[in-house]
């Protein structure tokens, strides 16, 4: 008898998906982008004089322009040129944010973050790397490697034209990027960042996490090793291991724990206005804060203060601070520091 061999599976699925493999390789309107792309990229912007960078701005224009004038036939497009194996890291970062542009999605996203880390900082506006990078903290991503990028780049600076010339230096741009992070990722990145650092590069590590305001960050803080800190950052950290400054609660409260959460709410949301309405009519509000708020809150006064400094700069980091030390006061208690304290 005559035994007759099937296909396996795996093959069965091959030869109904090999048509639609052809049918997107063989598309003209693919292949016609595809010579675009690469008309337009390969080249590195730093490596450019000036008159070659406009022409090339005004190549990567009329690809975005493309794309964004004919998402339905040029997306799957985009897609399928980010997706081959490439050196050309600022092709990456570019493609992606305008893929990102028009058919944002998590998987976008964490290609960009890749991307992030991939392209030249010489190849870069600065200003918009960072601000890139702290949004994609704020939404959950593990950025703690792109912040070691920038505590590593010898030109770690740019300025803020509209905010009276602000420069933003090494440390403000680390703040804005391991604060806007979870920090469940960021505590155990500057942790290790301050063991294995030295000089700038460990001083701000450790300035932010004192910052952190966590069980964690304030253990690590206790075993940290203080070699090459400057005499006020030892300072600092001693006060914060015996008795830092805490915000004193008022009793009773001027605003109720329903207005705060609230107003946090609509922050997260991107209305700032009820926030704004109850600093206007509590300036020092922070101090009902402490009083009313608990444990449970703790989560969201958190994403509060990530979303403050993700707005990356000077007013931003003012917010940050006294959002440090609102949750520094609703964390910190001599036990924390014992390591089996949860």
């Amino acid at each position: 008898m005559t035994r007759t061999r099937g296909l396996s599976l795996a093959a069965i699925i091959t030869l109904l998906l090999l048509p639609l493999a052809l049918e997107a390789r063989i598309d003209p309107r693919c292949e016609s982008f595809e010579v675009r792309l690469k008309k337009t990229y390969g080249f590195r912007p730093s490596q450019l004089d000036a008159s070659s960078q406009n022409a090339k701005a005004k190549a990567m224009d009329a690809i975005w322009t493309a794309v964004k004038e004919d998402p339905a036939t040029l997306v799957p497009c985009l897609k399928s040129a980010l997706a081959q194996p490439t050196q050309d890291g600022w092709f990456l970062y570019d493609g992606n944010q305008l893929l990102l542009s028009v058919a944002p999605s998590r998987e976008v996203k964490q290609a960009l973050l890749d991307a992030l880390g991939r392209v030249s900082l010489d190849d870069v506006d600065l200003r918009s790397w960072v601000a890139t990078t702290s949004a994609l903290g704020t939404e959950g991503f593990d950025t703690s490697a792109l912040g070691r990028r920038w505590l590593a780049y010898p030109k770690a600076a740019y300025s803020l034209p509209e905010h009276g010339g602000y420069m933003v230096d090494r440390e403000n741009g680390a703040m804005f990027i391991f604060g806007a992070e979870d920090e469940t990722f960021a505590t155990p990145a500057l942790t290790e960042i301050c063991r294995t650092s030295t000089g700038e590069v460990k001083e701000i590590a450790a300035w932010l996490l004192m910052s952190q305001a966590t069980r964690s960050a304030l253990q690590a803080v206790a075993t940290l090793n203080t070699d090459g800190l400057s005499p006020k950052a030892i300072a600092s950290r001693a006060a914060l291991l015996r008795a830092p400054d805490l915000i004193i609660p008022r009793n009773p409260p001027r605003t109720t724990r329903k207005e705060f959460l609230e107003a946090f709410s609509a922050l997260l949301a991107g209305d700032q206005a009820p926030f704004d309405h109850l600093v206007q009519a509590v300036p020092d509000g922070e101090r009902d804060l402490v009083a009313v708020v608990n444990d449970t809150d703790l989560a969201t006064i958190r994403r509060v203060r990530r979303w403050f400094i993700a707005r990356n700069n000077q007013h931003a980091i003012e917010y940050y601070n006294q959002f440090c030390q609102i949750l520094m006061t609703l964390v910190w208690k001599p036990e924390v520091f014992h390591k089996d304290v949860k």
